[in-house]
């Protein structure tokens, strides 16, 4: 009778236990081909299963395959393998279609915090990670768990991208000014060559220097012709 019910309980135990698929080599922030794991977190009670696969979908049209692994880790060294926990090896995706993709499965055994992710090349730090009953955020989610590896927790999506938009506070705008200071002297400077014409200054010395000699000029001139036309007159009366 005892063997009866507990073959029974055993059986009933079986039928509730509830399996998660989580396939590898989809992003579940895209849910396109890439690097991660989809879903990237599941709450399984114990006894549940989890079924790693390497099967991409159907309605991903002629995926491209990748390798990936999946290693059962700890929180406390993130991206390294947890001694003899669970490790898949190294498989290739395929398509669904072609029926001969990889499968394993790995029972739950209770409600502790499990991580796991890849172990192919940096993965891992890419975001390739698996949280069981892990946190939703925080401590002990899967993107503290990415980030204390040192890795980047949304590799494909701007979410973490921040742009900063230019505002007018950090521009600044130097008014242009002349290179030369006004001055009584005249000073021609070009700013694309490397030379500067300079032209001879003017100053005011040098313009009532002018002036002087202008003004001397008109008036020694007349005189000088009235002397040469009496010079000719009284040869010519001779």
């Amino acid at each position: 009778m005892r063997s009866f019910i507990f073959t029974t309980s055993a059986l009933l135990t079986h039928a509730l236990a509830a399996d998660y698929r989580v396939t590898l080599g989809i992003s579940q922030l895209t849910g396109q081909v890439g690097i991660g794991f989809d879903p990237n977190r599941i709450v399984p009670a114990a006894g549940d299963t989890i079924t790693f696969t390497w099967s991409i979908p159907s309605y991903i049209q002629n995926p491209p395959t990748g390798s990936y692994s999946a290693v059962q880790g700890s929180y406390g060294s993130p991206c390294q393998p947890l001694a003899g926990g669970f490790d898949s090896g190294v498989h290739t995706t395929a398509p669904e279609s072609a029926g001969s993709a990889t499968q394993m499965v790995f029972q739950v055994k209770d409600t502790q915090p499990l991580y796991f992710y890849s172990s192919v090349g940096d993965q891992c730090k890419q975001g390739m990670v698996l949280g069981v009953n892990s946190a939703a955020s925080g401590d002990g989610s899967v993107e503290s768990y990415i980030i204390a590896a040192g890795g980047n927790p949304y590799p494909d999506t701007n979410s973490t991208q921040t742009t900063t938009p230019a505002t007018n506070s950090t521009q600044t705008t130097t008014p242009a000014t002349n290179s030369s200071t006004k001055t009584n002297s005249s000073t021609i400077t070009s700013t694309n060559n490397s030379t500067s014409k300079t032209t001879t200054p003017i100053t005011a010395s040098n313009a009532t220097a002018s002036a002087r000699a202008n003004s001397a000029f008109g008036m020694v001139a007349p005189q000088g012709l009235a002397v040469a036309i009496g010079l000719i007159a009284s040869a010519c009366a001779y």
